[in-house]
């Protein structure tokens, strides 16, 4: 203990900040109020997010991650270009992880169609892995409402183990999860996984049952873990109700449960803020993160400056 507490005593937190600063890297933690309440109820959510760029927060609550293998076929690129576009331009922001193939195609994708996406890094958000994808991380940082970000600190180098761990949070970001092409080992499959437990939709594109390339997102689907999608249709009639049906208006919908609790609390105050929301509620405060999603997606409710909310 007595080593943990010197090693603590030698940190400057003045020097900390600086070299953020130097970098062009922010700090956003978990109590923060834009903190993505998504990210904040999953299991072991990272203390602190590391960004570069300038990401929309009201829009990173309305997003989906598109991922897939390092090593896509023609059919496969052009797919996940094609799905990212179709998002970007209903505005869905595109989460992915940056990587060779199915992600650098999705973060592209998206950016060309004058959408947003924000990359998850398995290193910190000024280190460049792949190196060939310089140009896409410039871009991502650049680009209004896009960025790159990362749980490790500035200056962290990737290693093999910190991939997995990110995937949770490209996961805990977005509200479905589709993978476009996925072979048996791809790492991918265990952002499906992540998405699966934390109770996030899962789409898969099926593939050739003679390509490797597709074992996994075909076994997705086989095994009920996916939803099978051949179309953007099909990916955004399950989010018509935070798409407002794809024209940006909020659906009318019916409301029980936890969201019900909430959405008449609301309504019964000119605004309230989420701390006593939490008093006068029966739920956690996980709980009552999730709900709150649900509403502000639905266009039922909207979120102010402090962390209060009113109806809209």
């Amino acid at each position: 203990m007595g080593k943990i507490v010197s090693a603590r005593s030698r940190i400057d937190p003045d020097a900390l900040m600086q070299e953020l600063k130097d970098k062009d890297v922010w700090a956003l933690c978990l109590a923060h109020p834009n903190f993505p309440f998504g990210l904040r109820e999953i299991h072991q959510p990272p203390a602190v997010l590391y960004i570069k760029g300038k990401p929309d927060f009201i829009r990173l609550n309305k997003s989906i991650a598109v991922v897939g293998t390092r090593n896509p076929s023609p059919y496969g690129q052009k797919v996940a270009k094609q799905f990212a576009s179709e998002l970007g331009k209903r505005g869905i922001t595109v989460i992915s992880g940056m990587a060779l193939g199915i992600d650098s195609h999705s973060h592209w994708g998206a950016i060309e169609a004058g959408g947003t996406t924000v990359a998850v890094l398995g290193s910190g958000p000024d280190v460049i892995y792949p190196a060939t994808n310089r140009r896409l991380h410039q871009k991502l940082i650049d680009t209004p409402g896009c960025a790159v970000l990362s749980e490790y600190f500035p200056g962290t180098k990737p290693q093999t183990w910190m991939f997995p761990q990110r995937n949770r949070i490209i996961s805990g970001l977005s509200q479905g999860v589709l993978v476009v092409e996925a072979g048996q080992k791809s790492g991918s499959l265990l952002t499906a996984n992540q998405a699966f437990d934390q109770g996030r939709l899962v789409f898969a594109i099926p593939g050739r049952i003679d390509s490797p390339a597709s074992d996994g997102t075909n076994h997705l689907i086989s095994s009920n873990k996916a939803k099978l999608v051949s179309s953007i249709d099909d990916l955004l009639s399950e989010f018509a109700w935070i798409t407002g049906q794809y024209d940006g208006k909020p659906v009318p919908v019916e409301l029980f449960g936890p969201e019900k609790e909430v959405y008449d609390l609301i309504c019964a105050n000119p605004q309230i803020h989420f701390d006593q929301l939490a008093e006068k509620s029966s739920l956690s405060a996980g709980e009552l993160s999730s709900a709150l999603i649900m509403l502000e997606l639905a266009g039922a409710v909207e979120r102010l400056a402090g962390d209060n909310y009113q109806a809209s």
